[in-house]
């Protein structure tokens, strides 16, 4: 009998409730999209910061010319992204320039920021040119570049607005050669979570004392603010909504319990229970916060999607970007606590309607 009166009353007051669902599913929809995009935004704001490049750069200490090339391998071992650099002074006719040798199956996530017109990556027999230096020299895409130490033929051109598009960039085992260094490099820059910055900086220190490793802070710290602040305000804006929302759905479900008086009063009068009237308002709600949180999380959802896909453009799994299907459950609760604190204050009124006065007409 007592669901009977609860789906009955959904029915009936059918108009009054569909402005209670209408909140309801804004709260589910706008706690679906903040849940969703807040559970997982610190990977992919992480994942942004990688296009900054290097966080680590491991350099040569005072009386050395080298870093050996085992920090590499450290710092894979470490979860980092790691790469060597030689650089070395070429020659292109009578002219010289900085040829910079790259470990291209590696330097791949340390250097996104690049913009390149043609290829990212060269071969052997092969090279890229920074902008700069194609436009000194004149060269253009597939032209084969008389560097001293032998042809190469130029596969792309970068430009950064850093010192590489002062290089011309070849293969790490030519320059490599060209420099006469064996098993070692100009420097190697790592690249690591910003959660672990420190102790992987920590690690290298240890394992090569010889070395000088340092945290590029401009990155690091810019990495760690951001996110911060980020998060921070998604968590504020997402506690100011639900609170508007709760104060607007608790105004409906004023009104509601003000129009239904006259019934109150009758039940009250029957000899039904305070407590069971107020529980009879509650279940309403609890099962517009039922319906409410399934069609909320729908659209919250395809909402946290369009986020993901315009901001986090970058991102390998971009078709999932901003998606998080495990919110359902939270999404739920907060729904159903909204609806909870909605009808609980206008439900205090229950306990001052007098049957007599209601009955009389007054």
């Amino acid at each position: 009998m007592f669901w009977r009166f609860v789906i009955r009353a959904v029915r009936f007051r059918s108009r009054r409730l569909v402005l209670a669902f209408a909140g309801l599913a804004v709260a589910a929809t706008l706690a679906t999209t903040l849940f969703s995009v807040y559970s997982d935004i610190d990977r992919k704001m992480r994942h942004e910061f990688r296009g900054y490049g290097a966080n680590i750069v491991v350099a040569p200490a005072a009386d050395s010319q080298t870093v050996p090339l085992q920090v590499v391998e450290k710092a894979e071992r470490l979860g980092a992204a790691a790469a060597a650099f030689v650089y070395t002074i070429g020659r292109i006719g009578d002219e010289r320039v900085v040829e910079a040798g790259v470990d291209f199956g590696r330097v791949g996530p340390l250097t996104s920021y690049w913009r390149v017109e043609g290829a990212r990556t060269a071969a052997a027999g092969e090279c890229l040119a920074g902008s700069a230096v194609a436009a000194h020299f004149h060269l253009a895409i597939g032209q084969n570049v008389a560097l001293a130490s032998g042809p190469c033929m130029l596969r792309g051109v970068i430009t950064t607005g850093g010192p590489e598009d002062n290089q011309l960039i070849v293969p790490f085992n030519r320059a490599a050669l060209d420099a006469g260094f064996q098993n070692a490099a100009s420097l190697v820059e790592v690249r690591a979570n910003g959660q672990r910055i420190e102790q992987v900086r920590e690690a290298l220190a240890r394992a090569i004392p010889a070395a000088d490793v340092r945290i590029l802070h401009a990155v690091a710290e810019t990495e760690a603010d951001v996110v911060l602040k980020v998060q921070n305000t998604v968590f504020l804006l997402a506690m100011v909504i639900l609170a508007i929302t709760t104060l607007c759905v608790t105004g409906n479900f004023s009104a509601l319990v003000i129009e239904r008086s006259k019934e109150i009063g009758l039940l009250k009068a029957i000899g039904a229970a305070e407590s069971k009237i107020a529980a009879l308002f509650l279940s309403e709600s609890l099962v517009l916060a039922l319906v409410s949180s399934v069609t909320g999380y729908g659209v919250g959802l395809a909402v946290a999607y369009a986020i993901g896909r315009s901001v986090f453009t970058s991102a390998p799994q971009a078709s999932t970007t901003g998606v998080n299907f495990a919110v359902f459950l939270p999404v739920a609760a907060v729904t159903i606590l909204v609806a909870a604190l909605a009808t609980i204050v206008p439900a205090s009124r229950i306990w001052r309607i007098e049957p007599a006065i209601i009955l009389r007409g007054e």
